[in-house]
């Protein structure tokens, strides 16, 4: 099951349990005031008898002077009593009286069999809620399944063309040599070919494997392909210090990507992408267009440009949750735009200053 699908299950289930939950709550303090109310009363009735018959085994009596006593009214101020007429007397009451530890088991005996049955109504109520929210996600889970399928079907049919192109690269390499724009093609390819495989890992529920990255030797590597497919702009990249994490390296490598290739698209001509590491923050300033309104570029399809699909900054920021890296983004329009990498709870170490 992948992650999406689990937090679906785990929210639904959540949610739905939570209801029933409550709902059961509610019915049992009803419950356990209706029947305390039956106990009650039952308790007056036994008294009542016990006043007639003065047969009573569990009850203690006596007899005491007429005054302000309510008759068949049950006390509860200290144990349980009631006072009752006797006949032939116009001077006393008789006081049936129930002692305050018997009452008090009573009372915990009916409350305890209440909470055991409510332990199982819960137990009860957990399995059905899970076996429902299963069943509502089922439908939707192999809708899923089938958009899965279809995915990994178009990207097996990439393979052919894919293979064909780069196999023609290379046959072009070996005939004329090395060539910048045959570079820049190659360099395109693989990243085609990257993306294709972060898909696959993606669809087939790979789990991701973390290793250490140098944060400066990676960029250098993204720089040197970057330098000869974009030779109008200017690449600066100010290393203040080495900074190790541990993470993946895959997902880094496309967080980066895609800042790279925005702080390229929205430059302007003959601008400049100035990369800086200091202590455990990785900065990407251009000089470009800038962004109108910062607070909405991590929504999806959010785009202020006529290019791309605005999905781009929505992938980043869901990878860098992920991954547990902070992200903030500052613009100014017309003068550019300067995203912050924050990896201090992915730090393995900072070296000495570079």
């Amino acid at each position: 099951m992948k992650n999406y699908e689990k937090e679906s299950l785990f929210k639904n289930f959540f949610v739905f349990f939570s209801l029933l939950e409550i709902l059961l709550i509610l019915l049992f303090i009803v419950l356990y005031h209706t029947k305390k109310t039956e106990y009650k009363y039952a308790l007056l009735q036994n008294m009542r008898v016990c006043s007639y018959s003065l047969n009573c085994e569990n009850y203690d009596f006596d007899f005491v002077p007429k005054g302000k006593h309510i008759l068949d009214k049950l006390y509860e101020d200290y144990g349980a009593y009631a006072y009752f007429t006797i006949p032939k007397s116009k001077k006393y009451y008789m006081k049936i009286s129930y002692a305050p530890s018997k009452l008090t088991l009573d009372i915990n005996h009916m409350y305890h069999t209440l909470l055991f049955r409510f332990i199982l109504a819960t137990l009860l109520l957990f399995v059905v809620a899970l076996f429902f929210t299963f069943y509502s996600l089922n439908p939707i889970r192999k809708a899923l399944r089938l958009n899965d399928e279809f995915i990994k079907d178009i990207l097996h049919d990439f393979n052919t063309p894919i293979a064909s192109m780069i196999l023609n690269i290379k046959m072009f390499k070996d005939e004329h040599g090395q060539d910048e724009n045959i570079e820049r093609v190659s360099h395109s390819m693989e990243n085609i070919v990257h993306l294709q495989s972060n898909l696959k890992s993606f669809l087939d529920n790979t789990p991701t494997q973390n290793q250490t990255i140098n944060i400066g030797n990676l960029i250098e590597e993204r720089l040197k392909n970057l330098q000869n497919m974009y030779p109008n702009l200017t690449f600066v990249f100010n290393k203040k210090n080495s900074l190790y994490i541990y993470t993946n390296h895959e997902l880094c490598i496309r967080i980066l990507d895609n800042l790279l290739s925005n702080a390229i698209k929205y430059n302007k001509p003959k601008g400049k992408v100035i990369l800086s590491i200091l202590n455990e923050t990785l900065t990407i300033e251009d000089t470009g267009k800038g962004i109108y309104n910062v607070t909405k570029v991590f929504q999806r399809y959010y785009k202020e440009q006529d290019r791309g699909l605005g999905l781009g900054l929505h992938i980043v920021k869901k990878l860098c949750d992920e991954l547990n890296i902070q992200i903030d983004i500052k613009s100014q329009i017309n003068i550019g735009t300067k995203v912050i990498l924050n990896f201090k709870y992915l730090r393995k170490g900072l070296l000495s200053k570079a």
